[in-house]
């Protein structure tokens, strides 16, 4: 299994290229950065075979434990994410407006991908991969950081918050369940705001 997340990661860096280069308008990129992402934290968190691998990220868990740490998740993360706006609007620095722009232009196939794909391929990696090898604040700076490319330092302030949620719940439920389960919510109502109210 190992070689084919290598070969999957390797067509992925191709692709990626590839559409990056000549096929910029369609945001398949995105697509092949996130086969990447996924291919890449399955290389390192393949064991044995599929029921081992998947009982190592505690997936799926208990339902009670996954209930509570996904409700639980959330209202954190919406008060951060609330404290933050706040924040921002008193100190005048206030860019969330280049994000709304920027999934108001996407098509609804990305935006699909971002609510059902991202979650998955980026809570592997960014939780299940990286939270054990590098810490909870490190992983939580460098999925901030993947978001650089909005253009808005308040999301990439508040996606870094979001992760450091993430990382404690995955830290504390030893699943990676519920912060698939926050992430996926949290990717669908966020572009849903942004698109209804843009």
């Amino acid at each position: 299994m190992k070689r084919l997340f290598l070969a999957l990661l390797a067509v992925s860096i191709v692709s990626f290229a590839l559409f990056l280069l000549f096929m910029r308008d369609s945001y398949l990129y995105d697509g092949a950065l996130h086969l990447g992402m996924l291919s890449f934290a399955l290389y390192f968190l393949w064991q044995k075979d599929l029921p081992t691998t998947l009982k190592a990220m505690g997936f799926p868990g208990s339902l009670k434990s996954n209930v509570l740490y996904t409700v639980g998740g959330l209202l954190a993360v919406f008060m951060l994410v609330f404290l933050l706006s706040v924040a921002a609007m008193l100190f005048g620095f206030n860019d969330q407006a280049k994000v709304t722009q920027k999934i108001a232009d996407l098509p609804l196939y990305v935006l699909a991908m971002a609510v059902i794909f991202a979650p998955i391929s980026e809570e592997l990696l960014f939780r299940a991969l990286l939270v054990p090898r590098i810490g909870i604040v490190f992983s939580s700076l460098v999925f901030g950081g993947l978001h650089l490319a909005y253009g808005s330092v308040v999301e990439v302030v508040g996606v870094a918050m979001v992760g450091l949620v993430l990382a404690l719940v995955f830290r504390f439920s030893k699943s990676i369940t519920p912060c698939i389960l926050i992430h996926l919510i949290y990717n669908f109502l966020s572009i849903a705001a942004m698109r209804l109210f843009a």
